[in-house]
């Protein structure tokens, strides 16, 4: 009864905040036509900024360039485009552009164990975040996990002016990591004045509640000689239960392999290979079920601890027993297992601080401190389970009741293997917390001429520490689930207590017997017992020096000839622990790696050169040449160099062509370092001999990994028509391969290089303890340089702004357009024996979530704004087309589809979704300078639910698992 109360009171404050939000935001829209008027020359000013903001330095080259005439492709994302979309996260305003795949944020990480469960990173074009180069105001940032990526939560987004994202090659200008691309974040460093903004935000549902607050102040000292600006904000995203907690989900959608399966039509049901359903059970239950082949398979243990017939479901096969089944017993009430949110719940807190000083007419110190704390989870994985009869109930075991043991003796068996969801042991829970610091200091200045240098020292270091509470210590629960009567004569032990079997030979070792016959029988004190906490720690120290100059070499006949050199020198050092039971391999599995200290020592020196060829000639209005090489060492993995060449053809004011050609490297990661390794001995075929024999597998890091290489093309072409005012339009085409690309191959894999004799290292050849020579006495399925990576594609960009008063005299306010898009003709990664996996037109969710690595064929976003001088509102649209459920399945939709092919389902596509969204802002009062501000909006406006052929948890790489939500807001600035 109180349960149900307490549902109630929660049902009753969903509805209300839910209704409150509603009609705030109904307020806030009312409020809009009813503004009073004062904002027009403002937003007029607005939109010729918006105009010349065309005009900026920007990223890509080390030379000074605009974002028209760079011959790598850079899209200019302003923050108007955050706060007309009421985003407050730099991270989340730039994965909705169809160029990134939104591969790590709180809806991406819910079975991700990762060392930043919290952590938002960006990928570009689909080919790893680790290829991806973030970038504060030019500088990269200390790691904030073993994967190498810099998690944005760390710089406060309120302090971004604008992010600058060059989709193409750039290592010869940045160095290693700029394989796919660099991303480049432009903090305000010269903000005057003080200003600030609160939200708060909840889904329908009542879930999804979010909090954020967030502050910048700014002004000059010392007679404007100096500048400094503070900003800092604090983030609290809740989080959204499990896949109950949606109707999309609750379904309890899945892919049951097909146990009578065949690929000979007489021995098959007729039925694919893998089939999609609803209502998927597992027959794990969290009684104990005797799903293998034995005597008594077919019943399970009810509260009482006797042995009931359990219902099998369909597509069940006694015979080959499975964990999956359609429908089944009705004591089965849920998809058991699993447990982790749709949603992570996150925490962060970042503050920033910097200064510029003029100590000359040509010289200026600047200084910059950074702090921020990331928490992130809990999130959840599946309870220990125990499939397969993998928990044996002997005959003499304490708990069985008199029923059951009558059973056994009828059956003439000497144990019963049990097959449980242990709910008494509770989930896996995962939790991080991350603490990052970093120092700047620099000086910049004027030499002669046009020549401007920079040099600065930086540093940086995160803490992190990642937990995993219900770690299972595997002894422990084996000898916990083996109760017997205590024999008499053990010290303080009275004869007949049930005690684990173990404790008869050690009278003292604490042991918590355990009844698993029945639901919800293992005590508190025994789960106690077999659980601890695991846990890692995680610290990473980057020192970097680096020195910069550019300027004009000489006069050319068609403009300056223009140069930029520079050297950076740095180190990187990682290192952890984790606790003594993940180093003993205690755990039911490994949980947490030992990271030993290691540091990555990187000297690089680099060039760049443009060369203008003609300027206001017959056969165009400018041409010029861009070329830059960089030399690199690093300690652990080498030296490379990269280059990349390019040219730009500016027909007219009106059209630009460009090109490029880049050789880019990407360094291993920490992770991907790490010697550390488990062994384990498979039973594998030799195809050079045709025989199978055990051979000794390790797997994990590798300290001998080499650097990966990348060569990139680029060209596109943009326009800025005088004939269509206000209208700019970009297209890109881009051609990027990865060799060496580091990955984990499996152990047959890993036969099958070691024999083709392309990677010797991956083996260990001679002869074995019978005399057998050349056999394989180890592999090494560690991160290879082995995997080909190919991506090729076209991007489109296209902005347009209307005065609508120039349409006609009745009319007033601004239209702002802005359109993005991406097509994908290909994203492949190809293996040394020659297997390809086409991971474009790829949306489903065919396995766990971490294995979502697909991209749509193609996707769209567009934005439009109304604006008004004390108003504005936003619609925004983003579409995801049909794709491909699992890209090595076959289905009915599918030319050559058979029933009879092994790699064939009930359906292989994920339906098409479009999402909308709506916000407004509205000025309260003020002008341009000081003004208060109302903002709100609402997300998934039409509360579209996921495709629903996706399985369990859907996809929250692309398509939103909260539904409709809502936020309501005020921004000051004075």
């Amino acid at each position: 009864m109180t349960e149900k109360i307490q549902r109630g009171e929660h049902d009753v404050a969903t509805k209300f905040a839910s209704r409150t939000a509603v009609s705030i935001i109904a307020l806030t829209m009312f409020s809009i036509g009813n503004a009073a008027p004062g904002w027009a020359q403002a937003e007029s000013a607005s939109a010729d900024s918006g105009a010349s903001a065309e005009e900026i330095i920007v990223t890509g080259s080390r030379l000074s360039r605009t974002s028209f005439n760079s011959p790598t492709p850079v899209n200019v994302i302003d923050q108007q485009r955050s706060q007309n979309l009421n985003i407050t996260s730099v991270g989340d305003a730039l994965n909705q552009l169809p160029s990134f795949r939104p591969i790590t944020g709180p809806a991406t990480q819910q079975f991700r164990s990762s060392a930043n469960i919290a952590g938002r990173s960006l990928d570009l074009r689909g080919l790893g975040s680790i290829r991806t180069l973030t970038l504060i105001d030019g500088r990269r940032h200390v790691a904030s996990s073993d994967d190498g990526n810099f998690d944005l939560n760390s710089i406060p987004s309120i302090m971004i002016q604008r992010s600058e994202v060059v989709t193409g090659g750039a290592s010869a200008a940045y160095g290693a990591g700029a394989v796919s691309g660099v991303v480049n974040l432009i903090t305000d460093t010269r903000f005057s004045g003080v200003k600030g903004e609160a939200s708060y935000g909840v889904s329908d549902k009542g879930d999804a509640r979010n909090k954020y607050i967030a502050f910048q102040i700014g002004g000059g000292f010392a007679g404007e000689r100096g500048h400094i600006v503070l900003g800092g904000e604090y983030s609290k995203e809740g989080p959204v239960g499990d896949f109950n907690s949606r109707d999309w989900s609750r379904r309890h959608r899945d892919f049951v392999p097909n146990p009578f399966f065949s690929t000979n039509p007489a021995l098959s049901n007729g039925l694919p290979a893998n089939v999609g359903s609803n209502n998927v059970t597992t027959s794990l239950t969290p009684a104990g079920t005797i799903t293998v082949v034995h005597p008594l398979q077919g019943m399970q243990f009810d509260s009482n601890g006797n042995l009931v017939p359990f219902q099998f479901g369909y597509l069940y096969n006694r015979a080959r027993p499975s964990a999956l089944m359609i429908g089944g017993d009705p004591s089965i009430t849920d998809y058991y297992g699993a447990v982790g949110p749709l949603v992570v719940g996150t925490k962060h807190i970042s503050l920033l601080s910097h200064a510029d000083y003029e100590l000359t007419e040509s010289l200026t110190l600047s200084a910059e401190l950074g702090y921020s704390k990331v928490d992130g989870g809990p999130t959840g994985a599946n309870p220990r389970s125990d499939p397969n009869g993998a928990l044996r109930i002997n005959r003499d075991n304490a708990y069985l009741t008199p029923g059951t043991a009558a059973m056994m003796d009828a059956a003439r068996v000497s144990f019963i293997p049990v097959s449980r969801i242990n709910f008494e042991l509770g989930p896996n829970v995962y939790s991080s917390t991350n603490e990052t610091w970093h120092a700047f200091a620099g000086l910049k200045g004027e030499v002669f001429g046009d020549w401007k240098w920079d040099g600065y020292y930086q540093f940086g270091r995160t803490n992190g520490r990642q937990s995993n509470a219900n770690s299972r210590l595997e002894q422990r629960w084996k000898d916990s689930i083996d109760a017997v009567f205590a024999p008499a004569g053990l010290p303080g032990i009275a004869a007949g207590t049930i005690i684990c079997r173990t404790t008869i030979a050690n009278p003292t070792n604490g042991c918590v017997p355990a009844n698993i016959m029945g639901p919800g029988k293992v005590s508190a004190a025994a789960a106690a017992w077999a659980n601890t906490i695991a846990f890692s720690t995680r610290h990473f120290t980057d020192h970097t020096f680096a020195a910069n100059f550019r300027g004009t070499l000489i006069e050319g006949w068609a403009g300056p000839i223009s140069a930029a050199f520079g050297a950076e020198y740095r180190t990187s050092n990682s290192k952890g622990d984790n606790d003594p039971n993940s180093k003993a391999g205690l755990f039911s599995q490994i949980a947490w790696t030992f990271l030993p200290s290691t540091t990555q020592k990187v000297t690089e020196f680099y060039g760049e050169l443009n060369l203008p060829v003609f300027k206001d000639w017959a056969l165009g209005k400018s041409f010029e040449l861009d070329a830059a090489v960089r030399q690199t060492h690093y300690s652990l993995s080498g030296s490379a160099t990269t280059w990349k060449a390019g040219a730009v053809y500016q027909l007219n004011d009106d059209y630009m062509l460009r090109v490029t050609r880049s050789h880019d490297i990407r360094a291993p990661s920490p992770l991907e370092l790490n010697p550390n390794r488990t062994t384990t001995t498979f039973s594998l075929a030799d195809p050079k001999y045709g025989v199978q024999y055990l051979m000794p597998t390790f797997s994990g890091g590798n300290r001998n990994l080499k650097l990966e290489t990348a060569d990139t093309f680029t060209a596109g072409i943009a326009i800025k028509p005088h004939w269509f005012p206000k209208f700019a339009l970009s297209v890109d085409f881009y051609d990027i391969t990865v060799d060496g690309a580091i990955d984990i191959p499996s152990a047959n894999l890993a036969v099958n290089i070691c024999r083709s004799g392309s990677n010797p290292a991956i083996c260990t050849l001679g002869t074995d303890g019978n005399g057998n020579p050349d056999r394989i006495l180890a592999l090494f399925a560690t991160y290879q340089n082995i995997n080909r990576l190919r991506t090729r594609g076209w991007e489109f960009v296209a902005k347009y702004s209307i005065d609508l008063a120039d349409v006609s005299g009745f009319l007033g306010g601004n239209i702002d357009i802005a359109l993005n898009g991406s097509l994908v003709n290909k994203l492949t990664t190809e293996l040394p024996d020659g297997t390809k996996k086409e991971l474009s037109n790829f949306t489903g969710n065919s396995g766990g979530v971490t294995n979502i690595v697909g991209v749509p064929r193609w996707r769209g976003d567009a934005v439009i704004t109304y604006s008004q001088p004390t108003f504005s509102i936003t619609a925004h649209a983003s579409h995801i087309p049909k794709g491909l459920q699992n890209p090595d399945w076959i289905g009915p939709e599918q030319d050559g589809y058979s029933p009879y092919l092994p790699n064939s389902v009930t359906y292989n596509h994920v339906s098409s979704r479009t999402y909308f969204d709506l916000s407004g802002r509205v000025k309260l009062f003020g002008d341009e300078g000081r003004n208060i501000e109302m903002f709100g909006g609402v997300t998934n406006v039409f509360d579209t639910d996921p495709p629903p052929e996706l399985r369990l948890n859907g996809n929250g790489l692309y398509f939103n698992p909260i539904g409709r939500a809502y936020k309501i807001g005020l921004r000051a600035r004075m």
